[in-house]
């Protein structure tokens, strides 16, 4: 997917943010949204406590219209 948008967010995060969950919970008020930052970039491990050194994520923007909700799709 990887096709950033105007409106994505671009946030440093280390292993003090745990995972994707807490940090779909934070930007998309769903920890089960995890897999769209997943998906954006390139992760396939919602657990974020292995990286050493603070890393660059980008979090899909809202206003994308994704009408997926929950799980990844399979």
């Amino acid at each position: 997917m990887n096709d950033y948008w105007r409106y994505d967010v671009r946030i440093q995060v280390d292993s003090n943010d745990v995972s994707l969950f807490h940090l779909a919970v934070r930007h998309f008020g769903d920890a089960m949204q995890w897999w769209r930052i997943a998906e954006m970039n390139a992760l396939d491990d919602p657990d974020l406590t292995g990286f050493d050194v603070p890393v660059q994520l980008v979090i899909p923007d809202e206003s994308r219209g994704d009408e997926r909700r929950g799980l990844p799709p399979s």
